[in-house]
């Protein structure tokens, strides 16, 4: 079979291996298509690794306990799956569960033609979310952890900074938990596509005043939208980070305004629970997604498609094997 693999920083190919044979509770996929996540540009582990955690596909085979799925069912994969026994996986809380860090999954993923995974990671795709819409629903799960975290306190107003795709995603996650949501982005494009497809008032970040909002959701991954998101919050707001922060910058970190406006800083981190909310939210509003620009790939050129993604030409890049 065909596997896209990242032989190093930034250089994804393809190689050939064979099919893996599932055992146990585990189950053979043929992917149908897999999305490029943001995170797959990104480079998490040592190389070489197989990317590609954002797919739906068809079961081929089954191992001997695995009881879950027929042969033949469409699955769409949630590929967070904790050990089940751990302090975390017990307390609702399987995204801080050490087993995701090695997960065999994480380095076979779906950017190939099959992939062998626990029975577990694997949901029921209904009929009505097509393959090109299935992609969505892992970031989407994630959108919906970020926004349900927001949403704590019924704030009034909550603004999102950053309108890629989990900014999107989790604006529309926020519609049906706050009363007015609100797109922070520096790009004219991204505002305008806010707007025109979820509805909501879309802003430059410049043009945030001071006691702005209840509550605010990084989606950049920038400081400097952390720190504005800081100084725009009303006293007692708070200020939920699912953007990953990976470079320091210039920006002067405002640690006073946590203490002497009482605002909460809380970090969020992938799905704990959501999948299946996720599913049903991506049929509900599977008009909206299926307006989202999308460029489609072969999987024999997953290395111009990691390209394309990199230069954020849509707001999801699908391969399909």
């Amino acid at each position: 079979m065909r596997v896209s693999v990242c032989v190093a920083p930034g250089v994804v190919e393809i190689q050939r291996r064979p099919v893996p044979v599932p055992s146990g509770s585990r189950i053979l996929v043929r992917v149908r298509v897999c999305g490029i996540c943001g995170s797959d540009l990104a480079v998490w582990k040592p190389c070489p690794y197989t990317p590609g955690h954002e797919y739906c596909a068809t079961v081929v085979a089954r191992g001997a306990d695995a009881r879950r799925f027929e042969v033949g069912q469409r699955v769409v994969i949630d590929p967070n799956l904790g050990c089940g026994i751990c302090d975390y996986c017990l307390s609702g809380r399987p995204n801080l569960c050490d087993a995701l860090k090695t997960r065999d999954t994480k380095s076979n993923g779906g950017l190939a033609d099959y992939v062998a995974l626990d029975e577990h990671m694997a949901h029921a795709l209904p009929d009505a979310l097509p393959d090109e819409l299935a992609p969505f629903v892992e970031p989407l799960s994630c959108a919906l952890h970020a926004a349900r975290v927001a949403a704590t306190g019924q704030p009034g107003r909550a603004v999102v900074m950053g309108a890629g795709t989990m900014g999107f995603l989790t604006a529309l996650a926020l519609k049906d938990l706050v009363p007015e949501v609100l797109v922070a982005d520096p790009a004219d494009n991204r505002r305008e596509q806010a707007r025109d497809l979820l509805g909501v008032r879309a802003m430059a970040p410049c043009e945030l005043t001071e006691a702005f909002a209840d509550a605010a959701i990084d989606c950049s991954g920038r400081l400097d939208a952390v720190v504005s998101a800081i100084r725009f919050l009303r006293k007692g707001g708070s200020l939920v980070m699912a953007g990953l922060v990976t470079e320091a910058g210039e920006a002067r970190f405002p640690w006073e305004a946590i203490t002497t406006r009482e605002l909460t800083l809380r970090g969020v981190w992938l799905n704990p629970r959501t999948f299946a909310d996720a599913i049903c939210l991506a049929v509900a509003r599977r008009d909206v997604l299926g307006r989202l620009t999308t460029a489609v790939y072969d999987l024999d050129r997953v290395a111009e498609a990691f390209r394309g993604a990199a230069r954020q030409e849509a707001q999801k890049v699908l391969v399909r094997p």
